[in-house]
Parts: C-alpha cells; structure tokens; sequence
C-alpha cells in the first residue's frame, strides 16, 4: 500500500484478471462489512462503500483511498505479504489485522484470506472480523461449480475437438501416398504444417484448461529419474543438432517419488524451450543434490530474461523477443503448463537468468525414502514386424476417423475389421475365421461403452489377451492405469499416421508376448 505501488488494478484488457480475483472482487465489492482487496502486487482491486464510509472518502477514488490508508497501509501490507509468500499454503481463514482509522475512531479490525488459482496466490481479500470464514466457504464452493463445470465440458470437448484432426491427419496420410505431381506434394506437405499448429495449439489450450479444471491428478510413484532425463535428453539431442546446439546431459541414478509422466512434461517443456530460444551455444541438462534433495537443471546460452519478467513468462501466451506471434518460435503456453504442472506435483520450479548470458530452470524434488539402485538396462524394445497380411480389427464411432484408419491400414497391407460400436463389433467377428491379429480402438464409445470393454470382451471370447491400441483425446491418468492394467499401448489423438505404424509394428512382432485372457 506504499508509494511504489500503483492503486490502480493491474489487471487490464490485455492482462486477464485470474477467475479467483474477479470472484472475489464481487465478494468485497457486494459484502456489507468493509472489506479490501489487493492482488499480487499489493495494488487496490477494490475497496468497498462499507469501507470508504468509514475513511470518509468514496470508495471509487482510488488515490483517496489509498491516502486515507496510508497510515494503516504498513500494517495491512506486511500481512498481506506474509499470505502472498505462503500461496496455496495459506490457511483459508487467514489472519486478523487491525487497521487505524482517521478522527480518533478505535481500529477497524480485518481478516485476510489469501485468494489462490493454480497454487498460487493471485491477491488478499480483507474482510470485517466473521465474516471472512463465510466469504471464503462461499469463494471456494463459486470456484468448485466452475470447476465442475469446466470438468463436464473439457471431457467432451478433449475428445471431440480431436476427432476431427485425427481424421484430417489420416486422410492427408493416403493422399500423400497416392500423388505423384511434385507441385502437389509440395502442397500436401504444407497442408501438413498447418495441420501440424493446429494441433499443436490445440492440445497446448486442452492441456491448460484440463489442468485448471482439475481433472488432472498426480500418480506419485518412485522411479529413477537419471533414467527418465537420460531418454529426453536422447531424444531432443537430434533437435539441438539442427539447430547448431550442443545438447548435454550430466546425470546420475536417483530414486525419487513424484508422477513420472507429469514430471516428463515439465522437463520436456523446459529443454524444449532451451532449445527453442538459444540461437547459439549449448542447453545443459544436468542433475544435482543440494540440501538433502535432487534438482533438475536446465541450462541455456540464450539471450536471458530480464527480472522485471521472470514472473510474466509463466503467464499465458507470454513470449519475449516474439512480438509478431511467430508459431515457429512457440505458442507461450509451455512455461503456463509447466506452473500448473509444478502445482499440481508440489515441486518447485525456479528461473535465474542474466541478460544476454543465459537462463537455468530449476526444478526440486525430495529424494525417494528407499536406498538407490543402480542404472538398469532399458527394456528391449521390440523389433518391428512387416504389417502386411495383419487383420486389425479398428473401433471408432466417428465415421471420418474410421475410414481414415481403414485406408490407412489398407494403404499398409493390412486386412482391416471394422466397426463403430460394441453390437457392430460382434457381428464383423462372426465373419472372421480367427481371431483378429490386433485391437485398434477408441476410448469412447456410443452408449458409454469404453474400448477397454471391447478389448475384455474381444479377448474373452477368443481366450488370449490379443494385442491392443487403444486411441483417446484424453489423458487421465485413471485411463492411463487401466490401460496399463491390460497391457495396451496407448495413442493420444491427433496422432501421426506413422506413429500408429509404428506402435501396431511393435505389439504384431513376433517377440512381442502373447499371454493367456485373464
């Protein structure tokens, strides 16, 4: 509430207010008791009439208010501090402060609650002492029926959003095969890189808005987490190359417990963000202990960020040197991804970085409770088969998508079963000698039907646990452990039509174990 800080909101046409200020504007602006709010940066969001009352000033003239709070500002403001340092660790009733007010009137005493979204603390509301409790229930049940709403539709719309890609993806597969005109190819090829953001941005906006709805939840497992860095860093060195870059790893074994698969998007987003803006030089990814933990380094050459900045690129669609919007160049939503993601796992993620030197991403975790093993060999990956002459049975209610799949099959040799639900599923079996070499599926079917039900049913009435894909737009991890259950392998939706290839090749292989229907 000093000097340095501007009384008006920070938040302006180009920078969105967070949903749980907004809703707790509405809260101080309507409550009955004198309440304040204040965001990150400690600026007045709003200071009700009940409050301007007793300052004698109107409650919209926002440098008024803020002189008559001078006096009381330091008090409020180390509170304020202390609820923003402490985030999503915050008790929700917050603590008692006594504000002086003018003309001899005895102290206005307050209770601030932190106001929190995505873990992380985005303003305080001050409100009159009994009613801070209610105000903070009814915070928390607004945002959980947001919530739950953003839940319901982000289910669908995961989903159905992709289908449409998928089956572009799958059609634009076939016409590459077949033309033969260099000039058209070079049209499909570019059709494909439009194709290739769309998706892109895509997925990014369905990652973002999974995680704020909540739908997302941590596995935490124990794992050695030099294994993990050691396959990203061999998979982004060709990238680095590319680019001119050396791509380094320092790593060693160490067990640690957190989600694997969340804890890979962080680090993937990170290195490929080194990678992406270090025009030269080299990006180090390296590990650490320090202070009885293990830390996780991402080192680049690049061009450094300024400090006034090391927050705002966290933020959505927040890109440096990228005033065009170049695509090429990223979309901003990895590093907004990668403070959802640290939330969500309650791992720290930290920036330093000089200007024109360079930055490192630091991410924290605690080691696992459990004495550490040794580097062990990676599975043998299986080799990949020929497909021709492989009967795959594809399950896909949307149409497009379905005969996407089925050209693409048959473009590869395939003999291909199709069906678009469960019922038609039986029917094409009955017209089978055999049973089908493998199972391709999507996850969502009419009637809410699920492809792990037709896997069960499929491998029950052969008695072998034949082979199974199964395609989804989604990424529970509740789905993931199912799948897992069953011995699938899974594919994320857009998908690229060589991946499938490539992932049917693998679980046809002859090596590839063929074990009894449970």
């Amino acid at each position: 509430m000093t000097a340095q800080h501007p009384v008006a909101p920070s938040h302006g046409t180009d920078a969105p207010m967070p949903a749980s200020l907004e809703t707790a504007r509405r809260i101080c602006h309507t409550a009955g008791v004198p309440a304040l709010l204040v965001d990150s940066s400690l600026s007045t969001v709003c200071a009700n009439a009940a409050l301007g009352a007793l300052l004698g000033r109107h409650p919209t003239a926002g440098e008024q208010v803020q002189a008559a709070l001078r006096d009381a500002g330091p008090v409020f403001e180390a509170v304020a501090r202390t609820l923003l340092a402490q985030g999503g660790r915050a008790a929700d009733a917050g603590v008692s402060v006594d504000l002086p007010l003018p003309d001899g009137q005895a102290p206005l005493r307050l209770r601030a609650i932190p106001i929190v979204e995505h873990g992380r603390a985005c303003g305080v509301l001050a409100l009159g002492d009994g009613t801070a409790m209610r105000a903070a229930e009814d915070l928390r049940s607004e945002i959980e029926r947001a919530a739950a709403a953003k839940s319901r539709f982000l289910a669908s719309a995961s989903h159905d959003l992709r289908q449409p890609f998928q089956a572009m993806r799958l059609f634009l597969e076939v016409l590459q095969m077949q033309i033969t005109d260099d000039r058209a190819r070079q049209t499909a090829g570019l059709l494909g890189n439009a194709m290739a953001a769309g998706e892109k941005l895509l997925n990014a906006l369905l990652d973002i808005s999974t995680l704020d709805a909540g739908t997302v939840q941590a596995n935490p497992q124990v794992f050695d987490l030099g294994e993990l860095l050691a396959d990203l860093a061999g998979e982004f060195r060709p990238q680095a190359e590319e680019k001119g870059l050396k791509l380094r790893a320092r790593l060693f074994p160490a067990q640690v417990r957190s989600d694997p698969v969340l804890l890979e998007r962080i680090v993937r987003n990170l290195v490929s963000n080194a990678i992406r803006y270090t025009r030269r030089g080299k990006v180090l990814l390296a590990m650490r202990r320090r202070a009885g933990k293990v830390r996780i380094e991402v080192w680049d050459t690049g061009f450094g960020i300024p400090d006034a900045q090391t927050e705002a690129i966290f933020d959505e669609f927040h890109q440096l040197e990228n005033p065009a919007r170049d695509p090429n160049r990223g979309l901003g939503l990895g590093l907004a991804i990668v403070r959802r993601l640290s939330a969500l796992l309650k791992t720290p993620v930290d920036v330093h970085s000089r200007v024109g030197r360079g930055s490192v991403f630091t991410v924290t975790l605690e080691p696992a409770e459990q004495p550490e093993q040794a580097w062990t060999e990676e599975p043998a990956v299986h080799a990949a088969g020929p497909l021709a002459g492989t009967t795959v049975l594809a399950v896909d209610d949307d149409s497009m998508v379905l005969t996407g799949l089925q050209l693409s099959l048959e473009g590869w040799g395939c003999t291909v079963v199709s069906a678009g639900d469960i019922r038609e599923v039986f029917v094409r079996l009955d017209q089978l000698e055999g049973p089908p070499d493998v199972i391709l599926t999507d996850l969502r079917l009419p009637n809410k039907v699920t492809g792990f039900e037709v896997i069960d049913r499929v491998r029950k009435i052969y008695g072998r646990e034949i082979p199974a894909i199964v395609l989804t737009g989604e990424t529970g991890q509740a789905e993931l452990a199912e799948g897992q259950r069953r011995h699938c392998a899974f594919l994320h939706k857009p998908l690229h039509p060589m991946e499938l290839k490539r992932v049917l090749s693998q679980v046809t292989a002859p090596c590839a174990p063929v074990r009894p229907a449970e």
